[in-house]
């Protein structure tokens, strides 16, 4: 611990340079200091911040640290650290908080006096006091950190609601929040606090969020000078992020981002992301369709031109809410391609007007119409009450058939779509809403064990997921039909040919 220059102590940037010790990676206690990327944070005057961040960077030890310190040199300062989860919060105020404290300079320290400490708040001399916690609701603060905010709303939508409508709202106008993460996902309040702050640039308040986004290569330490083969594609991607970021990737910083993913495999842009949209890619095992609609758009399988064929079928794949949303998708088959070309949603409507809808709005020419399995039957009473009834008579002297789908396990059924995606082509112009729906659908958090579960979450991407699902089942019965031998080689030949006069 260097020497304390007190004529320099009312000095925050010095304070945060000298009183602190954290503890490293190999368990050592060490002079906390800021980095280059700390101090771009540090010397900004706004009081609401938004850090995204690749993994490693030091960004939630600064913005502990920095909480502390406003604490420790303010009177009748209220500080607090919301965390997504009970075991992270014990964390912070154990391992973080508490050996910056115990660490601290003698002198110093028994200047400050803790008065009282509990198991998640620590009381000054001087009036103020730091909680840590998953929440904080009620009272005010003067600042508030929200510590790896992307999870909590990957694993918990609804405390992360809690953080919105009940912590955030404990700062007035005039306090301090800052809520960094990585990315866990395109879902949820964190995603759509930097989506907004993308759009809106700088901030045009005070109480606006400004981004700071720090992706991997902003790290002197990420470099590696050991030789690692990669594939053509990894370079590729290489020149690609260099022309969109306007900065240079040298060798050793390829290196070493090869090495991170042969590790982490396509989670690398989670962990350790190049562009801001690159960090919300999904790539987590929360989702269920995220990486194959990456992967839909980088093999030029969402078109921005029409892909509907007159000539050939269409097909339509319903899930049916009667309460609920109902969601259409509308596809071909064409040559082993799945192809959606188009899509429709809408709530509180009955038979009536969706068969209108189909009729007159949507003017295609339909094969076969398919209806979940649980269409058979609206009311447990009267069991002749159906869908499958309804349409058929609104659709007399049209020549289009319905088919009911059988009750396929929910598993099973999204590990069949798994399959089916790589033939699928869409025409973005129309079904972008739809691959957006797709991309948040999730499986559900279970916090007394700390995991995902093996079981989707019900909310308003699994309607979209359903009939997407449904689709796929249904072009296995078309094919099965038809006889579609080598449908997946026909359709690469498809893509192949696509690509050809792009």
């Amino acid at each position: 611990m260097p020497k304390i220059d007190l004529t320099k102590i009312h000095d925050k940037s010095y304070r945060l340079n000298t009183l602190y010790n954290i503890v490293d990676k190999s368990g050592n206690s060490i002079l906390f200091k800021l980095n280059d990327v700390q101090q771009v944070v540090a010397k900004d005057p706004q009081r609401r911040k938004l850090i995204l961040k690749a993994r490693q960077l030091g960004m939630s030890t600064y913005a502990i640290i920095d909480l502390l310190d406003d604490v420790l040199f303010n009177r009748t300062y209220a500080g607090g650290i919301v965390s997504y989860s009970l075991e992270h919060a014990q964390h912070i105020y154990k391992r973080i908080i508490g050996h910056a404290l115990e660490s601290m300079d003698p002198y110093i320290k028994k200047r400050l006096g803790i008065v009282s400490q509990s198991a998640r708040e620590i009381t000054f001399s001087n009036g103020s006091f730091l909680r840590v916690d998953t929440s904080l609701r009620g009272g005010s603060y003067q600042s508030i950190l929200v510590s790896e905010f992307g999870k909590t709303c990957a694993r918990s939508p609804q405390k992360a609601e809690e953080v919105i409508t009940g912590t955030l709202q404990t700062v007035g106008k005039t306090g301090r929040i800052v809520i960094e993460s990585t990315g866990e996902g395109n879902e949820g309040y964190f995603a759509e606090m930097i989506n907004n702050a993308v759009i809106r640039g700088d901030p045009e308040s005070d109480v606006d969020y400004k981004l700071f986004f720090f992706p991997w290569m902003t790290e002197k330490a990420y470099r590696l000078d050991q030789k690692i083969t990669y594939d053509v594609e990894l370079t590729d991607y290489f020149d690609r992020i260099e022309k969109e970021t306007d900065q240079k990737i040298d060798q050793q910083q390829r290196y070493w981002y090869a090495q991170q993913r042969q590790v982490l495999g396509e989670k690398v842009k989670q962990e350790f992301p190049s562009t801001v949209a690159e960090a919300f890619l999904s790539s987590s095992d929360a989702y269920y369709y995220a990486q194959y609609i990456e992967d839909s758009y980088q093999s030029n399988r969402c078109l921005h031109t029409s892909l509907y064929d007159a000539l050939c079928p269409v097909y339509v794949a319903m899930d049916i809410g009667v309460n609920d949303l109902t969601v259409m998708i509308f596809f071909q088959v064409i040559h082993g391609e799945i192809r959606v070309i188009d899509y429709y949603e809408d709530k509180n409507k009955g038979v009536d007007f969706y068969a209108k809808f189909l009729l007159q709005d949507k003017k295609y020419f339909y094969n076969t119409i398919y209806l979940p399995h649980d269409s058979t039957q609206r009311s447990k009473i009267i069991v002749d009450n159906t869908y499958e009834r309804d349409f058929r008579r609104l659709f007399a002297g049209v020549n289009t058939k319905f088919v009911v789908l059988n009750r396929a396990d929910l598993n099973m059924g999204i590990s069949h779509a798994k399959l089916k995606f790589e033939r699928c082509v869409f025409a973005i112009n129309r079904v972008k809403p739809l691959l957006d729906h797709l991309g948040k659908y999730r499986k559900k958090w279970h916090e007394p064990t700390g995991r995902y579960l093996d079981e989707p979450l019900h909310d308003i991407h699994s309607n979209h997921a359903d009939a997407f699902r449904y689709m796929c089942q249904a072009v296995t019965k078309i094919e099965t039909v038809s006889n579609m031998g080598g449908a997946l080689e026909k359709h690469r030949k498809a893509v192949d040919m696509r690509r050809s006069t792009i």
